[in-house]
């Protein structure tokens, strides 16, 4: 959850985290933007403690809510800043031809005070003042702007948010011999790299939250994609540029639900929540409110659900999270990616798989249905359990409560019961959704250890093994329109009678919670 335009204080930020916790809204990460530091002198690093006061005891009360807390920074020294001087002195900043310090008017020099009037900035009323640019080529000056880190990171900051890094004049001259021309999309790969770099010299990861980079940016994660607009447009560019993005080697990315610019109504933020929700990374944010809570009691009671849904299913996105960082595979795969066999697929900009298990297709206009191409196989509804079987293309209704969702028949998808916050260590209980179909494997990849799951399913059974290196509760859900005849379960070499355990079961799924175990085996006969 992010301050966007409107948290500018200890207070709002307080305020919004209430609201989270009111209406039991899962999350991890509150981000504070521009305002943790003081009006046009940006990027001191020094919080304002007039609109902040006591920041240690802030980031103390967060973490005691077992919150994270991220602060927006940039690259850039306002020339009202008294860091101008010291860097002006060290030769840290980029030059301009005639040696001197460049020094640029951008984005938030040339905005005014977001105070709800509109009009142009001028004289001292802009976000911020003219700035210059961190020679991050620099040995020296990259070392210094790390140490700016330093004393935020040891306070409790958790992470930060490297926004800009894009203002790069084409004839600026840098400390290794290159100019803006040549640098221009270099310079926020360094720029990521450095603040990656003094997190987790600090706090043991390298992680941050980026607009900006290049080619070898999925080496520091992760990145968002900038500032679209509050529309329907807007969405359909995100989806399509996300899964190119994703296309091109970058596994995690995220975006602004609800859009960055203006205020979406209802149907456009819930649309959005449904589809940013299901990203590697999900962020609320904007220059206008984005709490669930502003849309209507309808929008908080569908994203609530969406949010949960995320938080559920973080088994599975971690567990791809380490798929991707051993192969480049990512989180959200584009359908060519995903079946590049099936040239249907190549045309399909809007719908992808999360992972090898899930058909993701989101509504990006206010039609209410869509088309959606599914490829060979059979696909189960997520919702209501009804199948599809593929290759075909199927238009599909879908109310605002629902984005069409389906699971890949064989699927094995690890879960964890209802949650506000991720947890420290390994998930307790451990979910499995089982959906039968032929003979399927899934590895469930945790910090701690891995889990081999397999399932296969013959005419008259279905036999679920796993073997991990953790004992814990597990609670197995099967999928299946058959009603069982007997079942045998073993848990570490011995056998569980069935008729101790809590089963439940409807016309679609039957399910039961495991005594605690590393291993274990399931046979159920039809």
């Amino acid at each position: 959850m992010s301050s966007g335009g409107r948290y500018r204080d200890r207070r709002s930020v307080e305020k919004l985290v209430a609201g989270l916790e009111g209406h039991e809204i899962p999350a991890d990460v509150v981000h504070v933007d521009p305002w943790w530091m003081s009006t046009r002198k940006y990027c001191d690093f020094r919080w304002n403690e007039e609109a902040f006061p006591d920041p240690q005891g802030f980031i103390d009360a967060l973490h005691s809510r077992e919150l994270r807390l991220c602060l927006w920074e940039h690259p850039y020294v306002s020339i009202e800043s008294d860091l101008f001087l010291v860097g002006k002195k060290n030769g840290y900043f980029v030059r301009r031809p005639d040696g001197e310090v460049y020094v640029i008017d951008y984005g938030l020099s040339l905005s005014p005070v977001p105070d709800g009037a509109v009009r142009e900035a001028g004289g001292g009323d802009s976000w911020n003042a003219p700035v210059a640019i961190i020679d991050l080529t620099n040995p020296a000056a990259r070392a210094w702007f790390q140490d700016l880190h330093r004393p935020l990171l040891r306070m409790g900051v958790d992470v930060f948010k490297t926004d800009f890094g894009e203002d790069i004049p084409e004839d600026g001259l840098f400390h290794n011999g290159e100019t803006g021309a040549t640098m221009h999309n270099l310079y926020p790969l360094l720029y990521n790299e450095a603040v990656s770099e003094v997190t987790r010299q600090e706090r043991g990861y390298a992680l941050v939250w980026s607009r900006s980079g290049t080619a070898g940016s999925q080496r520091f994660p992760t990145c968002w994609s900038g500032d679209p607009a509050s529309d329907f447009d807007s969405l359909a560019s995100t989806i399509r540029g996300g899964l190119s993005l994703g296309m091109s080697g970058v596994p995690f990315w995220s975006n602004d639900i609800g859009g960055y610019r203006g205020m979406p109504d209802e149907e456009l933020y819930v649309r959005w929540a449904q589809f940013g929700l299901l990203c590697s990374h999900s962020r609320m944010h904007g220059d206008s409110p984005r709490e669930p809570w502003k849309f209507g009691d309808r929008a908080l009671r569908i994203v609530r659900k969406f949010v949960s849904l995320r938080y559920q299913l973080f088994p599975y996105l971690y567990s791809l999270a380490h798929e991707a960082s051993r192969t480049g595979m990512p989180v959200l795969r584009a359908l060519p990616l995903a079946f590049p066999g099936d040239p249907n697929t190549f045309d399909k900009n809007h719908e992808f798989m999360l992972g090898p298990w899930f058909l993701v297709a989101p509504v990006f206009d206010r039609s209410g249905e869509r088309d959606i191409y599914f490829p060979a196989g059979t696909w189960i509804d997520f919702w209501s359990g009804e199948s599809v079987a593929g290759p075909r293309t199927w238009r599909v209704s879908a109310p605002l409560d629902r984005m069409p969702l389906y699971v890949r028949a064989g699927a094995i998808i690890p879960m964890a019961k209802r949650i506000l916050r991720i947890p420290e260590g390994p998930v307790e209980p451990l979910g499995l959704e089982v959906y039968p179909a032929g003979l399927t494997g899934y590895l469930l990849e945790e910090g701690d250890g891995k889990v081999d799951i397999r399932c296969e399913e013959t005419r008259g059974e279905v036999t679920l093994q796993w073997t991990g290196t953790l004992a814990r509760t597990v609670h197995v859900a099967v999928h299946t329109f058959r009603i069982p005849s007997s079942s045998e379960i073993n848990l570490d070499g011995r056998v569980i009678s069935v008729e101790t355990l809590p089963w439940e079961g409807t016309r679609t799924r039957m399910s039961v919670q495991l005594p605690k175990s590393a291993s274990g085996s399931m046979r159920i006969r039809f």
